[in-house]
């Protein structure tokens, strides 16, 4: 059937009403009529009928005129008597002049008349006719052609329908009405800056066509564009619906009224009955599930914050007929995702990314003519600040709106200390709905540790203070305070600007009314207050001097609140004797030169954390008597310690004990008593001769770190089932037996030459049990090798870093739960043969000797393999390898990683590669579907490159199908003199376990980082293509053995790729490292520039330095790169006394 009459002019009108019924009362009011408007009315279809609408008392004429002319469709039902009436045909004449001028849509239904009766006015229309000449002279002509222009539209003839059955006739008339109404009608949303790729986004989640019911949860931060997302979405398909609700602001709603009352809001939303009344929550649940579980409904729930409200609204997926779509919207993802009702998905909200941001706040304050670079340099800043979120560039954009650039200026410069209260407001709504524990636990990362890596100390520090981090910390993740950012805590700037703005109050310029002290300037009022001043307020301080004067410490009587205190720098007079308050839950104290922190003994019930580093004039620890509580003691660095008080044996509650570089330590007090010790690490205290009292009753002891110079350390007595043992000596310290009676330990680590020469029985004592096994620079030959039987179920990780052997071979060996192996710096290495097949990274960096790595066809798991460094492999070996690799079960859904070092980049898989540094490829409609991933080649003189990889939209239409960005040169064949090659996969597969990938997203581009190495475009090559399903080797299978995969990847924990979605940017960005990087720093004995300069020409001429940085206060070299720490020392060695200070990762890109 074709359409229905429209014109192009209808785009540009407003409408008050969705349809116009024009009919005939006499003839179609109690039947037709009535069930038409009524399941007109149970769509959501707004509809006008005169006797319905129209308020009694209102002239018909005038009302009626009105209400066509703000009606988008007209419907006109003919029936045998329509034309009697001059009213009707009045009717029909005016809706005609507004399809001609207004483009409103005709929708004619003959109903018990043939079209040719109303175009010819033959039968009852032309007897109607005769009357009409006699008595509307002037109106005739305008009505027979408004009659003929209707019947000429293609229309509805019921008894030719569905057998005439009426009510399957006005289903598909209602149906065709909600599909024309969609496709024209004008979102109030539709202008709104970067919705377009957000909505198609969340329409793909939502699966419309699909069947079943799903529930989607938009979750994100406050102002962030959750309701805007969800009502233009609504507005775009409510009319596939039966029936539809949007139920906005359900948090605040739900608290003034009740969730009767939103109950019944449902009801009548899609059932359109007004009748409907909820007394009961139980029962409002009851009548939604009756009267909806048989509808398609879609039904928006904004701004839900409560499980209750969730439960009340939206209880259970069948409560809602085939078809139907349930949108939430929430600050809170653990409402959403922990119990029933769950939903289906969840889309996490992003924010606007810069252009977008820039667009939308000059949409608000659109730049003059006069001294417009002024204003737009002060517009980046204002969209700096907001950091992507609607909510602060609309605020800001209208407040700035109309006023001069010093007013902007004056305006910025007053935001870094007083934000917008209208946008704290708005973002505060999240915080006030924590606990009161909750909320100290958000101000404290909000003031102290944004940035601070989310780990075991930090964790204690926040425990000592009684904020139950563990669950805290996920409750602010859920409601998007925080987040998780490569393992640091993170937050929007905004957000942390509004925890500083409640900390500070109504008295920012009054520290001493503060909870936490954070700013120098402010510790600086703090310690220049005399002794009278009321400081209760203080919960917290953190001071890190910047400059070399010496700082008075506050007047602790007065801070009888404080339980953390973090002090970095000098004092200029000693310690008060009230120091520290009894309050106290963590003392801090870095760079002090006290010879001793307070005498006697103090009560100090409530400390649990104590780190005393870097007191270089430190003589002995304090008394440990009354501090009966503490938890973690952390020596750090105090090189003239020479004691350690003996009241630390009696520290029963101890469960964190580490002493580290103490040069001038020699006694150890026995440590029998610390029954809840899980850690004790002890390295770099090359005076302390003897390490004795670890005793069996530690049943507790998880981890022991050593490193101590004596001549011999006994063996290690049967401690908890996951005790890890970590030994590393230096100078001939041997250790007897070490692992012979840990029956069950899980992990051992053995590091530089500990076990005994020529000893070959050691290897064959370790535990059966073991999961992880780290015996790096043992000085292991094929001897040694050749003597282990090795027969360890469980274990997943190897390290043999740094020996001696020729041969490896996995064949005789029973490890059928290997996934992690690292040979590097295995100089003699040969041959690698025989992998276990469940292995999946391989890491053999730097084996100069390495000619075969066997037969890899069985290992369908391996992922990884590194390479770096040299060989004698041969040019083969990167086809070999990925050949295979792209065969395997890891294609399916990880990533690929080869590392080849110098060895050329296989040919058969990139057919061209390019002179640059950047490579950007347009990604074909269904790319997702279509092709299984992204191969990357990489030809490089960049010691450690690191590739960025970012997968986008682009509206751009003119950019070519292939768009290299770099040189404009030809493709060329590179030149593999002095260069690496690296491959990458990037399996589409791992980007659907996430909420990041969008449909919409057509361009894929990845860049090298080279770090400083200037000329990298000239001297790098790279290419890319896409890999369709199925064309490399045979199809890969479906697996449900997803916990064969493994995703430890680098020695430190980090990973190879990192998939994450910033929230100023709309696209998904996938960190790629293809090499371990570590930071070792390294304290060296230097007193000149000169000095400085040998110890840095000669570490320089190490293979795998990536940088150099030398810390003239401390006296500190760090070296960044993949160097092995063992060639550092020994190469400074002969410039200078050296004493490693920590390995540690290179963190950040």
């Amino acid at each position: 059937m074709a359409s229905s009459s429209s014109s192009p002019a209808f785009s540009s009108q407003s409408w008050n009403h969705d349809v116009f019924i024009s009919f005939r009362g006499e003839d179609t009011r109690k039947t037709f009529v009535d069930h038409l408007y009524t399941t007109l009315v149970q769509k959501g279809i707004y509809t006008y009928k005169d006797d319905e609408t129209l308020p009694r008392g209102e002239l018909i004429n005038p009302s009626l005129m009105k209400a066509i002319e703000e009606s988008q469709i007209g419907v006109i039902i003919f029936s045998e008597n329509y034309a009697d009436s001059s009213w009707c045909l009045d009717e029909l004449a005016h809706i005609m002049k507004c399809k001609d001028t207004r483009g409103q849509i005709v929708i004619p239904i003959f109903y018990g008349v043939d079209p040719s009766e109303v175009r010819k006015q033959k039968q009852k229309y032309g007897e109607a006719f005769v009357k009409h000449e006699l008595e509307n002279k002037t109106k005739v002509e305008s009505w027979r052609k408004a009659l003929v222009d209707a019947s000429n539209i293609s229309g509805w003839e019921p008894k030719h329908i569905a057998n005439g059955h009426e009510s399957k006739v006005i289903i598909e008339i209602v149906e065709k009405i909600s599909q024309r109404l969609q496709l024209v009608s004008p979102s109030a949303n539709a202008n709104l800056i970067g919705i377009a790729s957000r909505v198609q986004s969340l329409k793909t989640k939502l699966q419309i066509g699909s069947g079943g019911v799903r529930m989607i949860g938009i979750w994100g931060v406050g102002g962030g564009g959750k309701t805007t997302l969800a009502s233009s979405v609504y507005e775009e398909i409510s009319r596939k619906f039966d029936g539809c609700c949007f139920l906005e602001n359900i948090r605040e709603k739900s608290s003034k009224k009740g969730l009767e009352e939103l109950q019944q809001k449902i009801l009548y939303g899609v059932l359109r009955d007004k009748i409907v009344q909820v007394e009961r929550v139980e029962e409002g649940k009851h009548m939604i599930k009756h009267r909806l579980c048989r509808r398609k409904v879609l039904i928006v729930l904004d701004d839900v914050d409560q499980l209750d409200q969730l439960k009340a609204l939206a209880g259970s997926h069948d409560w809602f007929g085939e078809g139907s779509r349930i949108i939430i919207t929430t600050r809170d993802v653990h409402v959403i995702s922990t119990t029933a009702p769950r939903v289906d998905e969840i889309h996490n909200i992003s924010l606007l990314n810069d252009d977008e941001a820039m667009e939308l706040f000059c949409k608000h304050a659109p730049c003059g003519h006069k001294h417009k670079e002024d204003y737009e340099l002060l517009s980046k800043s204002v969209v700096s600040y907001a950091g992507g979120l609607p909510l602060a560039l609309t605020v800001l954009g209208c407040f700035l709106c109309g006023k001069d650039t010093n007013e902007w200026r004056s305006a910025i410069a007053r935001l870094k200390d007083i934000p917008d209260t209208n946008i704290v407001e708005k973002l505060k709504i999240s915080f006030d709905g924590l606990t009161p524990v909750e909320k100290e636990l958000f101000l404290d990362i909000a003031c102290f540790f944004r940035g601070w890596y989310k780990n075991g100390r930090i964790m204690a520090m926040l425990d000592a203070c009684g904020f139950y981090p563990v669950i805290g910390i996920k409750v602010l993740l859920e409601k998007a305070l925080i987040t998780i950012s490569d393992g640091r805590f993170d937050m929007h700037d905004l957000l942390q600007e509004m925890g500083r703005y409640i900390v500070r109050g109504e008295h920012p310029e009054n520290p001493e009314k503060h909870s936490r002290i954070w700013k120098e300037e402010d510790v600086l009022k703090i310690c220049a207050m005399d002794a009278t001043k009321e400081l209760d307020m203080i919960k917290a301080i953190r001071f890190q001097c910047n400059s070399y004067d010496l700082v008075e410490l506050p007047s602790v009587a007065n801070l009888k609140n404080l339980r953390w205190i973090d002090w970095r720098g000098d004092l200029a007079s000693p310690f008060p004797t009230n120091f520290p308050p009894e309050n106290l839950c963590c003392l801090i104290l870095d760079d002090i030169s006290k010879k001793r922190l307070w005498r006697g003994c103090k009560h100090l019930p409530n400390l649990k954390i104590l780190e005393l580093v870097r007191l270089s004039n430190l003589i002995m620890t304090p008394d440990f008597d009354r501090i009966p509580n503490l938890e973690r003691l952390i020596l750090r660095g105090c090189q003239r310690l020479k004691k350690i008080h003996p009241s630390i044996g009696n520290l029963e509650r101890l469960i964190f004990l580490s002493i580290e570089f103490c040069s001038g330590l020699k006694i150890f007090p026995p440590i029998k008593r610390l029954k809840k010790l899980e850690t004790l690490s002890l390295s770099d205290c090359p005076k302390l001769f003897k390490l004795s009292g670890i005793q069996q009753r530690m049943n507790d002891l998880l981890h022991l770190h050593s490193n101590i110079s004596g001549k011999e350390v006994g063996s290690y007595k049967k401690y908890s089932s996951n005790f890890v043992v970590t030994c590393w000596t230096s100078g001939d310290t041997k250790i007897r037996n070490p692992v012979e009676d840990l029956i069950d330990v899980e992990e051992c680590c053995l590091e530089e030459p500990c076990l005994p020469r020529n000893n070959n029985t050691v290897l064959r004592f370790f535990p059966r049990g073991l999961r992880k096994l780290n015996l790096r620079y043992c000085n292991l030959g094929d001897k040694d090798i050749e003597s282990a039987v090795w027969e360890f179920p469980n274990l997943e990780e190897l390290n043999l870093k740094g020996n001696h052997f020729s041969r490896l071979s996995f064949s005789r060996w029973r490890l059928p739960q290997l996934k992690w192996l690292d040979v590097s710096w295995c100089q003699l290495l040969v041959e690698l043969w025989e992998l276990p097949s469940s292995i999946a990274v391989v890491i053999a960096d730097y084996c100069f000797s390495l000619e075969s790595f066997g037969d890899i066809s069985n290992c369908k798991w391996l992922w990884k393999v590194s390479l770096c460094g040299g060989n004698k492999l041969g040019p083969l070996v990167g086809d070999i390898l990925l050949d295979s690799m792209l065969q395997g079960n890891a294609l399916e859904d990880r990533f690929i990683s080869v590392n080849l070092g110098y060895q050329m980049i296989p040919r058969g898989y990139v057919s061209r590669l390019f002179k640059g540094t950047k490579f950007t490829l347009r990604l074909p409609y269904d790319w997702y579907n279509d092709f299984s991933g992204l191969l990357i080649c990489i030809v490089t003189k960049a010691r450690h490159p690191r590739v960025n990889i970012i997968i986008r939209q682009e509206v751009d239409e003119d950019i070519l199908s292939v768009l290299w960005q770099g040189s404009s040169e030809a493709p060329a064949d590179p030149k593999y003199d002095g260069s690496v090659s690296i491959i990458g996969y990037v399996s589409f597969s791992s980007l659907r376990h996430t909420s990041l990938l969008n449909s919409s997203y057509n361009m894929i581009s990845f860049s090298i980082d080279g770090g400083h190495l200037s000329g990298l475009a000239a001297n790098s090559y790279v290419g890319g293509e896409l890999v369709p399903w199925g064309s490399k080797g045979d199809e890969v299978k479906t697996t449900d053995c997803s916990e064969l995969f493994w995703d430890k990847e680098n020695e430190d924990g980090s990973n190879t790729f990192t998939i994450r979605q910033h929230d100023s940017k709309s696209s998904i960005e996938i960190l790629w490292r293809p090499y371990y990087t570590q930071k070792v720093v390294v304290k060296v004995d230097v007193h000149d520039d000169k000095g400085k300069r040998k110890v840095m020409k000669a570490v320089s001429s190490l293979s795998g330095v990536e940088s150099i940085t030398f810390g003239v206060r401390d006296k500190t070299l760090t070296v960044t790169g993949d160097t092995d720490p063992v060639f550092i020392v020994g190469k400074l060695k002969k410039y200078c006394r050296t004493e490693i200070v920590t390995i540690g990762t290179a963190k950040g890109w």
